[in-house]
């Protein structure tokens, strides 16, 4: 058969297409293998590297029917060769599964007809976990040679691709770090829709939800928002809106960020909640707060307070604020509740913050239950900023990083067309950062591949790392070692290194003058 196999063709190795012999090395590769057998007593061999790619060998098979013996050896890693022997043992259930594999599916496009003739006329045999090319040929020379199709060739239809609507990912911690809010926002949302599950929310209807998603904001100044045209507000909005969030008194929603930072209910005096005759109920605390002469008597400046632990100490490590009341918040008759409903009513989304001044400034996380990262995110991320900024010229310190932990980020179904559009804006930019952990500086000594590890300014050396470059797969050894040694903190500069040091192999190797960030010249 003309342009066979139909598959594949250029990744196998094809000996006598005449014989009715294929070796299936599994994942040892097969130029360790195949180029050592007598190539007259086999027709083609490969790798099998996972269950999807038994598939491929039987398609193959199939659309040329000449081989009825499967030598499977080489390294199992995956199941791949259970995948193979069970298919040609047992066959398939009625869901086209592998019988007695997990995860193991065979194209229901191929006939059930054609699988079964399959299986009754080619058999195995089994060298799993043997790499050994003299033992491999043992067991081919014994295989008795047919140049006859046992059947019909069949080419059956590919599978339908189906767009994938959630891809595989960590399923919770995912971080972001961006100089501005601009930059990190199109990155959330690439995040959100690539790997959010979808969830059914009260009230909202559908939501794409990731689990605890990091953002880290290092440059931005809210003196001098930077927000483009593509954002769904603009300077003035911003205004109306931080005006809003730091609102003291209690703002039009059930509650607001404001008021809780700046005149959070004190509830329950430690004296008093350690009373014996207290019985620590909302009712009582509730009444207790009406008749006081003093309404302030109950509320706390937490914003203030820790103004004044810092100014005390500046390494002090318990400047927290607390949105979150449970007096409020964790019961069905709160602040928070509806009376004539009896049930909850709205709780913040934000529920604490943390102020800490290390390496000589003033960073801010933020904590969210839940976070809407299409419209909220955004303006939030403007508000903390300018929370931070004013905390930290108060304190005449440097104002660092923030830091926002969303605990469930999320995208509301109606927003879901607005963020693909954006998206397509965005498809072929690449954020770029500065790797804290350092930079790597590539040299060749000899024969040896030198990295040396230096400060980010690129003026110090701090470590030095080297591997002989004439040994096999010396890039991928010295890559291995740069990343147990942690040196990266970006993907992107792992690449570009991991790049560089194929290059600086590739000269060892071929005598060729090495530059890093340079092409090679041959």
């Amino acid at each position: 058969m003309t342009n066979w196999p139909i598959y594949f063709k250029d990744k196998l190795h094809i000996a006598n297409l005449e014989s009715n012999v294929g070796v299936v090395t599994l994942w040892t590769p097969m130029q360790a293998i195949l180029p050592k057998l007598d190539q007259t007593k086999f027709c083609i061999g490969g790798q099998l590297y996972s269950k999807r790619g038994i598939n491929f060998i039987i398609r193959n098979i199939l659309a040329n029917p000449i081989i009825d013996t499967i030598i499977i050896c080489g390294a199992n890693r995956s199941e791949s060769a259970e995948a193979l022997m069970n298919f040609l043992d047992k066959g398939i259930d009625e869901n086209y599964q592998v019988i007695g594999v997990e995860k193991a599916f065979v194209d229901k496009e191929i006939s059930k007809e054609a699988i079964n003739e399959m299986r009754s006329r080619v058999k195995y045999i089994n060298l799993v976990n043997n790499s050994s090319s003299s033992a491999i040929q043992t067991e081919l020379a014994k295989v008795k040679q047919s140049k006859t199709l046992w059947g019909k060739p069949q080419i059956f239809p590919e599978p339908e691709v189906k767009e994938v609507d959630k891809l595989p990912s960590e399923t919770s911690t995912y971080t972001i770090r961006a100089g501005y809010i601009k930059d990190a926002w199109p990155q959330i949302l690439r995040h959100i829709m690539r790997f959010g599950s979808k969830k059914g929310m009260i009230k909202v209807g559908e939501v794409r939800e990731l689990v605890n998603l990091i953002v880290t904001i290092e440059e931005e100044n809210p003196d001098k928002p930077d927000i483009p045209e593509w954002f769904n507000f603009n300077k003035d909005d911003l205004k109306l809106y931080l005006k809003g969030f730091f609102e003291r008194t209690k703002a039009s929603e059930d509650y607001g960020y404001g008021q809780r930072i700046f005149s959070h209910p004190l509830g329950i005096p430690d004296h008093e909640y350690n009373s014996p005759n207290n019985t620590n109920t909302y009712s009582e605390f509730k009444a207790r707060h009406k008749k006081a002469d003093n309404p302030n008597e109950f509320v706390l400046n937490q914003l203030e307070e820790v103004y004044l632990k810092l100014q005390r100490y500046k390494y002090d490590r318990g400047g927290v604020i607390s949105i979150w009341n449970p007096w409020a918040d964790n019961i069905s008759k709160g602040w928070m509740s509806k009376e004539e409903t009896k049930v909850s009513g709205n709780v913040p989304c934000m529920t604490q913050l943390q102020f800490a001044y290390r390496e000589h400034r003033l960073h801010l996380t933020a904590y969210f239950r839940s976070n809407d990262m299409f419209d909220a995110w955004p303006r939030n991320t403007f508000a903390l900023r300018k929370l931070q900024f004013e905390l930290a010229k108060k304190l005449d310190m440097k104002p660092g990083y923030l830091t926002i932990i969303s605990s469930l980020a999320q995208i509301y179904e109606p927003n879901y067309d607005e963020a693909r559009k954006l998206l397509e804006k965005f498809a072929n930019t690449t954020n770029c950062q500065v790797d804290h952990r350092g930079v790597i500086i590539i040299e060749l000594d000899g024969k040896d591949i030198v990295a040396k590890h230096m400060d980010p300014s690129g003026n110090e050396q701090l470590e030095e790392f080297r591997i002989d470059g004439t040994k096999p797969k010396s890039a991928q050894m010295l890559s291995d070692i740069l990343l147990t040694n942690l040196v990266f903190s970006e993907t992107p500069h792992a690449m570009d290194i991991a790049r560089e040091l194929q290059k600086a192999e590739i000269a060892v190797k071929n005598n060729l003058e090495f530059k890093q960030d340079q092409e090679l010249v041959i």
